[in-house]
């Protein structure tokens, strides 16, 4: 499968505050420092308007950030915007690896207290409908990829990947384990 688009979502925990006016200065700050490892961070979009929507995003030139919304359940969402080149194993290593190294981030901002990302659930998308459809056909050949890599970020239990969302929406796949190792265990197993 050639995974173009693929979008990370990980969950914040239980208590967590999140704070979209906070943000805002925050990753104007990150422009400055350059504090991903992303080629260009370009700007900062306010989408608070939007009901359940992608709240304040990161824009940088291949991908985005944002503390998303959507279904009520707010996360640090990673979608890459330029495809890169490489495996399907690949592309979704460095997805993780990008979303990871946010939530890393974030939880590590003082003005930003509390906040804490779940290790335990987080969400894949494949943006590109060109590419695949949100059908089982489509989630056959995604699937046995996530599971590598789930195994990969869960050595410790038996992590699930299960086909979600509506027909009419990209391609989304979940994976959950029992127990949270923590966001910085995860980047370590990447």
């Amino acid at each position: 499968m050639d995974l173009q688009q693929l979008s990370v979502k990980f969950f914040v925990t239980a208590g967590s505050r999140v704070d979209q006016d906070a943000l805002i200065p925050v990753f104007h700050r990150w422009i400055r420092e350059q504090r991903l490892e992303e080629r260009v961070l370009v700007d900062v979009a306010d989408y608070r308007h939007v009901h359940h929507g992608p709240g304040v995003m990161l824009i940088a030139h291949d991908a985005h950030y944002g503390l998303d919304e959507e279904d009520g359940e707010p996360g640090l969402l990673y979608s890459r915007k330029r495809d890169e080149v490489g495996d399907a194993d690949d592309k979704l290593r460095a997805a993780f690896d990008k979303t990871l190294a946010a939530c890393a981030h974030l939880q590590g901002e003082p003005d930003l207290q509390p906040l804490s990302f779940r290790g335990d659930r987080a969400l894949v998308r494949v943006q590109s409908r060109l590419v695949a459809d949100n059908s089982a056909a489509s989630f056959a050949e995604l699937a046995p990829h996530l599971e590598k890599l789930a195994r990969a970020l869960y050595p410790e239990s038996t992590p699930s990947v299960r086909h979600v969302g509506d027909p009419r929406a990209p391609l989304s796949a979940e994976i959950s384990a029992d127990g949270d190792p923590g966001i910085e265990a995860l980047r370590a197993r990447i």
